[in-house]
């Protein structure tokens, strides 16, 4: 067979995406094409999510005779190169000619790429072709340096590109008017953007909503006693407000959300989870929502996610943010589990790692005050409080 390989961010696909593909299938007599997004991380890229985009792509081309969809990409761990895509490609189809999709823009940055020999050895691309002179005399310099084999597309240009359909949902929302814009994505992904809030970054009200429906009444009601306490503490440590609002609003946005699907979104997002997180939903619920604030409510700051991720068990020296939320977590003012809250709360306002210290060591005497609590002990947790206690002894030993 001969089959096209059309790889990017598609993000947001759109009709000139499809525009090449169809070309490339006419004009190459190919069998099929797979569109192959790449995977990100929020801690590399400032993507929109894999599952994003992968979703809005099976959107655009399900119903396109001869288009498939694959995410190996997104499967992978770390950094995606192309060559390891197709290594594992050859292997699927070992037997078969793989043409590779290009644009112009592509085409000037492929020697930058990892090992470009061994694409060019494997792979015959197919470029997009904008009658640019200097683009064939970059093809006719990869021919003779790589032995490279390029052949151009016969396309027409569309002038569209995800990054202005991004920069229009900015601006303007979602209302579309735009013809160039209503008339490049199907309306299918359309509705998708819209439904989950994509390339718009929501305001505190918008979040609110949005949680409102994640979390029970109780839980929302504890959540804004954590903003409160959050943003009191930011103003008095000097964080950024806007971070601890978001930071404090979204720690426990996945706390509800079926445990089998807190492991599924680590798991897809490749976050590494202990024994004790992959048994224990309190735990777990913390990593899960980072993504899950990630996915949902498109934060791609790592200070805030990290605040989220550590809030239940901390970790070691955090900065002033993962404190904040790790203690506004205990002492909002909605809680009355303990008697020395309100003691905990005026101290916290000159002496957060002293706070640090005394909540951590509170959790671990009712975590060791029995044989079932005693399971529920997270490592990090424990660590967390030797760090913070030592830290504490060292300072007062300094006095």
């Amino acid at each position: 067979m001969k089959i096209g390989i059309f790889g990017g961010t598609f993000d947001p696909i759109h009709n000139g995406h499809i525009h090449i593909a169809k070309e490339a299938l006419s004009q190459f007599d190919l069998d099929k094409v797979i569109f192959i997004p790449s995977g990100n991380s929020y801690m590399k890229s400032d993507v929109t999510p894999a599952i994003h985009r992968f979703n809005m792509l099976k959107l655009a081309v399900e119903d396109i005779e001869k288009f498939e969809t694959s995410d190996i990409e997104i499967k992978r761990p770390g950094y995606t190169y192309t060559k390891d895509t197709v290594i594992e490609l050859k292997k699927l189809y070992p037997n078969d000619e793989l043409y590779f999709l290009v644009g112009t823009d592509t085409l000037f940055n492929i020697e930058k790429w990892y090992e470009p020999q061994f694409l060019f050895d494997n792979l015959i691309f197919l470029v997009a072709d904008r009658n640019d002179s200097e683009s064939k005399k970059k093809v006719d310099y990869l021919k003779f340096q790589f032995n490279a084999e390029i052949e151009f597309l016969n396309n027409d240009f569309y002038d569209i590109s995800s990054s202005e359909i991004r920069e229009y949902i900015k601006k303007n929302g979602y209302s579309f008017e735009d013809k160039r814009i209503s008339e490049n994505i199907s309306s299918e992904v359309l509705e998708y953007i819209k439904s989950n809030h994509l390339y718009l970054d929501m305001n505190e009200k918008e979040m609110v909503e949005l949680l409102s429906k994640d979390l029970k009444e109780s839980r929302l009601i504890h959540t804004l006693g954590v903003m409160d306490m959050a943003c009191k503490l930011a103003k008095i440590y000097n964080v950024d407000n806007k971070k601890a609002t978001v930071a404090a609003l979204l720690h426990d946005c996945a706390k509800y959300m079926d445990f089998n699907e807190k492991l599924a979104i680590c798991e897809r997002n490749f976050e590494e989870l202990n024994e004790f997180e992959k048994q224990s939903d309190s735990l777990l619920h913390a990593k899960a929502g980072a993504w899950y604030a990630y996915e949902k409510y498109g934060i791609k700051d790592k200070e805030i996610l990290d605040a989220i991720k550590f809030h239940t068990t901390g970790r070691p020296d955090m900065n002033m943010l993962e404190k904040i939320i790790f203690i506004s977590d205990f002492i909002e003012v909605g809680r009355t589990h303990s008697e020395k809250l309100p003691m905990y709360r005026m101290i916290a306002t000159v002496d957060i790692d002293l706070v640090c210290m005394n909540i951590l060591k509170d959790i671990s005497d009712y975590l060791n005050s029995n044989e079932e609590t005693k399971k529920l002990i997270d490592p990090m947790t424990e660590e967390t409080y030797k760090f913070y206690k030592k830290l504490i002894s060292d300072r007062e030993s300094k006095q």
